[in-house]
């Protein structure tokens, strides 16, 4: 070994056992340091993840609330007053949906994949599926009354209301008052059980909390 390496190696030697004290204490501020920095900068970012799928929480259940409260009125204002009526296939008037109801933004809510929340936002995408599928039913069936009316309006009773017209409207009925009474029960459970799983995955928030009236 040449011999300007072996005088290097010395000094360096000698100097680390002169100075170990000076040494261990640097290197072990600078190690403090920058773990206290990572545990920071990891709190931080742990609490901006929770801030925000706490939010993305409440904007579904926001939805949820909305979607019940329309099924609700749906029910209450257009489905119940015929209900009994045995023509109620025919006596129904047709109910146009203007309004746009809220999605839920399922990609915000992956975090509910882990532990006891999966199941519960299969049972939420189910339920969402089940309100849409009313509001469809509802505007498929307007459609077959109000061609109904129009062949009624032009060639009288006998020629626009025939044997196959009275079938598919009578089953149309039938499918939406059952989607009608199924879909305010899931919407009104995945709605309290939402707000059960937001308080108790978030400790100290406030999910939503609505009181809807029959």
């Amino acid at each position: 070994m040449p011999t300007e390496i072996v005088s290097l190696l010395d000094w360096i030697a000698r100097f680390l056992q002169d100075n170990w004290q000076t040494s261990v204490s640097a290197l072990s501020g600078t190690f403090l340091g920058a773990y206290l920095a990572f545990l920071f900068q990891r709190r931080y970012t742990d609490k901006k993840e929770s801030e925000a799928n706490l939010a993305a929480a409440k904007t579904a259940q926001f939805a949820i609330a909305v979607q019940l409260n329309a099924a609700k009125n749906i029910k209450k204002q257009v489905l119940d007053p015929k209900r009994e009526d045995p023509d109620r296939h025919l006596m129904l008037p047709p109910f146009t949906v203007h309004a746009k109801y809220p999605c839920i933004n399922f990609p915000s809510l992956t975090f509910m994949l882990k532990g006891d929340g999966a199941q519960l936002l299969n049972e939420v995408m189910l339920a969402g599926h089940q309100f849409n599928t009313l509001i469809g039913a509802l505007e498929e069936r307007n459609v077959r009354h109000e061609a109904m009316q129009r062949r009624v309006s032009e060639q009288g009773p006998e020629g626009g209301l025939d044997r196959a017209t009275v079938i598919i409207l009578k089953d149309m009925t039938d499918s939406v008052y059952g989607l009608g009474d199924d879909v305010v029960k899931e919407l009104q459970s995945v709605f309290e059980r939402f707000r059960v799983y937001t308080e108790k995955s978030f400790p100290g928030a406030k999910a939503l909390s609505i009181e809807f009236k029959e």
